[in-house]
């Protein structure tokens, strides 16, 4: 294998040079918890693109998968296919977790217990299907789309796969690069695909929600470690709990349960509950009779900032949606609705009129780390913060408390499903670094069985050796020697959804960033909400889904 990274000029340059003749040649676990949606049947998140049968064996056409493989398989993709020779080149969007996902480079520490398994699957794969992966290029957050748009307009064979940002890159696929990427839900006839989107490593939520109709583009899970980085989870410092486990037993929404992980298995773990705890644990430390960051407090927020990613995760835990289908499988903007007005409420309340703790956005005078809470949590002064799973690596590795991962608040009580995989516990994936993957057209059809039988052995390789290993470099004992909190973290994996609008918010008003920006208005709730699907109805139906209407005609005409 091997990581090579490549100045963009060159690579243009070289592709201008030789475009002639690229244009007439071809380059010779365990099972996890599957995604669940648990939603309203009037305000289900949007589901579309391909769904396979599961009746069978493995019958790839040519619009993919249509079965699963059979148990004594263990969920491994059957590919009796060598491609010995074959390069599979890589572009990511994204240093660091997006590079390290594909390949390990100079920079990476190979003894690191992340890297060590990723180098073991890619050996594996090339071992089992004679190809070689190579990284060929890293790409900065929001100049990628540029650089790549150059390239796909041109149709300059340079690369196999790219690795899009989520948030910033996804519009690629539309607009006058349409054509530049194999349409998942609707291959070439005749030629085989072994990518296979109901196995769990792939995010099953993920590659509907960004499809219309029969048109799919993209593909992540497993295979991208900021898929299981920005996991959204809640941390709560241990020791406080163990002092104030008596009196929480008390409060009126904690079902009487004293334990933390009995709270969350009986549905009470709800923000009516985290507003009760930080009315409980708040204390005036300092006595200056200011609520700041050296009080001793149940909860701590930031003020009202474009960044504050903690808004977007308890109206993630809250199952929000901004959008449902209508007869025809088309998305309906949907953000004015009396489940989404009774979220801002009590996001409002938990955040603006309980004992949380609200300091500016760059902490104290002098501090520039913009996740300076968790510095504070750190510490052991905060009972609850909510954060990605990848800031514990970072922020909480030398906490002297110990301390649980928890899922996202629920809204209420009544979002508990005791019959669902997640128990009714929701989170959602709007991190703008996740990359899905696409597949360059430019390959050609008769390279697509090696590109996607790498695709697929990559990602099923990525959960059973990668993702435990991550999760255990990030919660080390707490995932590997404490199965509740390994069973809490899986919740939050079964409980990932999201919609059509939020995966598409970068085109559509960046109706997710509303609520960062204006959580503390209470007063323009209503006016806020009708505002915003109002901008989001216009921009869906005169900016998006037409750019994909050429993708649409081409079925028509097929």
């Amino acid at each position: 294998m091997k990581t090579v990274f490549l100045k963009f000029s060159a690579i243009l340059l070289a592709g201008l040079m030789l475009l002639p003749l690229l244009a007439a040649c071809d380059d010779p676990f365990y099972n996890s918890v599957p995604e669940v949606s648990t939603v309203d049947p009037e305000e289900r998140p949007l589901e579309g693109g391909q769904k396979p049968s599961s009746e069978g064996g493995q019958k790839p056409s040519s619009k993919g998968w249509q079965s699963s493989l059979t148990e004594e398989e263990e969920g491994k993709p059957i590919i009796n296919e060598r491609f010995d020779g074959e390069k599979v080149r890589f572009a990511v969007n994204g240093e660091g977790l997006n590079s390290r996902s594909i390949d390990i480079g100079e920079g990476d520490d190979p003894t690191n217990t992340v890297n060590v398994q990723i180098m073991k699957r890619n050996a594996q794969v090339e071992k089992e299907l004679g190809v070689d992966i190579e990284l060929s290029y890293v790409g900065e957050m929001q100049t990628f789309f540029g650089i790549l748009q150059t390239i796909l307009a041109s149709e300059l064979y340079v690369y196999d796969v790219l690795g899009l940002s989520q948030y910033f890159d996804l519009g690629l696929s539309l607009g006058d690069t349409v054509g530049s990427f194999y349409n998942l839900a609707d291959l070439p006839e005749g030629v085989t695909s072994y990518l296979n989107p109901e196995t769990s490593y792939w995010s099953k939520s993920l590659y509907e929600t960004t499809s219309y109709k029969e048109v799919s583009f993209f593909i992540t899970g497993d295979l991208n470690l900021s898929y299981l980085s920005t996991l959204f989870v809640s941390y709560v410092n241990a020791r406080m709990w163990e002092e104030y486990k008596d009196e929480i037993a008390d409060l009126e929404h904690s079902g009487g349960y004293r334990d933390p992980y009995d709270i969350v298995n009986n549905g009470y773990w709800t923000m009516d509950l985290w507003m009760e705890l930080s009315r409980l644990v708040y204390e005036d430390t300092n006595k200056n009779k200011v609520q700041d960051y050296l009080d001793r407090t149940g909860l701590m927020t930031y003020d009202q900032q474009l960044n504050n990613i903690m808004v977007d995760m308890l109206i993630a835990g809250s199952h929000v949606t901004f959008s449902t289908l209508d007869g025809e499988g088309t998305p309906q903007a949907k953000v004015n609705t009396p489940k989404n007005t009774a979220i801002y409420h009590k996001l409002y309340t938990l955040l603006c009129e309980s004992d949380a703790v609200t300091i500016p956005w760059l902490g104290t005078e002098g501090n520039k780390d913009e996740n300076y809470i968790l510095d504070i949590f750190a510490e052991g002064n905060v009972l609850l913060n909510l954060n990605t799973l990848s800031a514990a690596e970072k922020y909480l590795s030398d906490m002297k408390d110990d301390y649980y991962v928890m899922p996202l608040p629920m809204f209420d009580h009544a979002q508990f499903d005791k019959n669902s995989p997640s128990l009714g516990y929701a989170s959602s994936l709007l991190g703008d670094d996740i990359n899905q993957y696409a597949i360059c057209q430019a390959i050609g059809d008769e390279k697509l069985p090696c590109v996607t039988a790498t695709l697929e052995l990559m990602a099923y390789y990525s959960e059973k050796w990668v993702t435990p290993a991550y999760y255990e470099n990030v919660l080390g004992d707490r995932y590997g020697k404490d199965p509740r909190a390994a069973a809490a973290l899986e919740l939050t994996r079964a409980g990932l959804y999201t919609d059509f609008v939020m995966v598409w918010s970068c085109k559509l008003d960046n109706v997710n960033w509303k609520w960062r920006q204006h959580f503390t208005e209470k007063d323009k709730i209503e006016n806020n909400l009708r505002s915003w699907e109002r901008n989001v109805t216009g921009k869906l139906k005169n900016d998006l889904l037409e750019q994909f209407e050429p993708c649409l005609c081409h079925l028509l005409f097929e």
